[in-house]
Order: structure tokens, then C-alpha cells, then sequence
């Protein structure tokens, strides 16, 4: 009888350790604080800052696609919503960015192509050197 109850408890704590330790489909740090992350499916894809115990704080929403980086920008490329006939651009200014900063105090766009490639030239903004060509 004894035996039982203890199998009964262990499958009890089995079960909820496996519920709360559910992972993300996409984990990935991309530089300091900035990382890729897809919470159910890869097309959640977002950019989001790093705020330590599993925790992040969204910088650009899904779908992210392609991302690049240096010392000063973090630079994002978008499908709003999965919508793969639109594509948005972003970049964020790193030296204001911090883990309770609103998003637009350091995130810029969404922005067209053209509104990008002025602001890449004008701000030496880097390439997008991360392309998840699934999500292309």
C-alpha cells in the first residue's frame, strides 16, 4: 500500500516538472542580451532582450526572419504576423536599450526597405548576417 502512494506522488511531481518545464521551439542567443526566440512555432519567431531565468522582454515581434549586429545597432528583418508578402525593418540603438526600457525609446520602425537602406548607409547600420531562410 505504501509503495503505491509513493508511485502515485512520483508521477504527480513527474507530470507538473514536465508541464512547467516546457521549452521554447527556438532558443537562440545572438549577441549580449539579444536573442531569437519561437515559443510554439518557429513562425512566433522574435527578437527579444535577455532578462536572465528564462525570462525576455519582445524588441520585434513575429515573424522574424533575419537579424545582423554590431557594437552599436541590432538590425531585424520582419514579416509582420507571418505575412510573408510584407516585409518590415528595424534596427535598435544598443547603448539605450536595458532590461525595463520601453521598446520605443531604442527600437526603430517598422520601416520599408528604402527607409532602411537610407538609414544603413547613414548610420554604417550592419548586415543581416543571421537569415532563418525557412522563414523567408
Amino acid at each position: 500500500m505504501q509503495i503505491s502512494v509513493i508511485w502515485k506522488y512520483l508521477g504527480i511531481f513527474v507530470l507538473l516538472n514536465s508541464l512547467c518545464s516546457c521549452g521554447f521551439v527556438h532558443d537562440e542567443v545572438l549577441t549580449g542580451p539579444y536573442r531569437l526566440i519561437a515559443v510554439d512555432l518557429n513562425s512566433d519567431m522574435s527578437l527579444s532582450y535577455d532578462l536572465g531565468n528564462g525570462s525576455a522582454v519582445g524588441r520585434v515581434n513575429e515573424t522574424v526572419f533575419a537579424v545582423g549586429w554590431n557594437d552599436t545597432y541590432v538590425v531585424a528583418q520582419q514579416h509582420p504576423e507571418n505575412v510573408r508578402s510584407v516585409t518590415h525593418y528595424y534596427y535598435i540603438e544598443r547603448v539605450k536599450d536595458g532590461p525595463w526600457v520601453d521598446p520605443s525609446a531604442c527600437v526603430t520602425g517598422p520601416l520599408t526597405e528604402k527607409e532602411f537602406l537610407q538609414k544603413q548607409q547613414e548610420l554604417k547600420l550592419p548586415a543581416f548576417t543571421r537569415i532563418i531562410s525557412s522563414l523567408k
